[in-house]
């Protein structure tokens, strides 16, 4: 636990876009624990001194997210991002199986608390299309839109990019891979996640790309421990695995 705080405090710097979930609304009673790494590569707007020299950045970052399904088609859940945390909401609007393959698209609404550095409260709005193909591969599209009173101090009111000061437009796609150790379960005891998107910015009349890939890892399978072949597995032990190996990778 130790080395998870220790990590936690150096990836919650900044930024953190992605959504690192299910991509669909888990159904009544069911549980989700997710971890994601969200790294942000471009020649980007903050000035630090790795632009200066190499010409592009490198920002990763960390977030955690509890999730809850109240009843079918309804979760809520709390969330720790660099940009803030607090509580969240995530909602079916469309949900039809269409040819074998689930359709879903849902909205998930996030107020942020950025209690670490601005001290303020900001939002974000995802809105989430997925497509199962079956119960181990969720492809999904998403679009996700921040408001920060942080951000204005960082990008000019341009119409590419954000619409108005303190607004970021993200999208991006994905999927899931879902795990089952065992068949009666409903949702995956542990799902592995990879996505990549595009944040469009805008600034000192410049178009500058800011390009993202996110890792994750979750399920309410992740700290159950398991007895296989006369061993104890805990899954546990390789989130801690996942997040030392970002570590290392972030500092070299």
């Amino acid at each position: 636990m130790r080395r998870i705080f220790i990590i936690s405090l150096i990836f919650l710097n900044g930024c953190f876009f992605g959504i690192f979930q299910r991509p669909k609304t888990l159904g009544e009673g069911n549980l989700d624990i997710s971890v994601g790494a969200s790294f942000q590569f471009t020649a980007n707007p903050y000035d630090r001194q790795d632009i200066e020299k190499t010409g592009y950045s490198l920002y990763p970052n960390v977030g955690f997210m509890f999730t809850y399904g109240v009843i079918n088609g309804l979760d809520v859940g709390f969330a720790v991002f660099g940009a803030g945390m607090g509580p969240f909401l995530r909602f079916d609007l469309y949900k039809e199986k269409f040819k074998g393959v689930e359709n879903e698209f849902l909205l998930a609404i996030y107020p942020l608390y950025d209690a670490l550095f601005s001290k303020s409260i900001g939002l974000r709005i995802d809105a989430i299309y997925s497509w199962q193909i079956n119960k181990n591969f969720e492809p999904f599209l998403f679009y996700q839109l921040y408001y920060h009173p942080y951000f204005q101090d960082f990008l000019d009111p341009k119409p590419l990019g954000h619409i108005g000061k303190g607004f970021y437009h993200f999208i991006g796609f994905g999927s899931n891979i879902n795990i089952y150790f065992e068949r009666k379960y409903k949702t995956p005891d542990l799902r592995f996640s990879f996505e990549f998107g595009l944040l469009p910015v805008y600034y000192n009349q410049k178009f500058i790309p800011v390009f993202n890939f996110g890792l994750g890892f979750g399920g309410d399978g992740l700290f159950k421990c398991r007895k296989e072949r006369g061993r104890i597995y805990c899954p546990s032990d390789i989130l801690l695995n996942f997040l030392y190996l970002i570590l290392l990778g972030g500092s070299h």
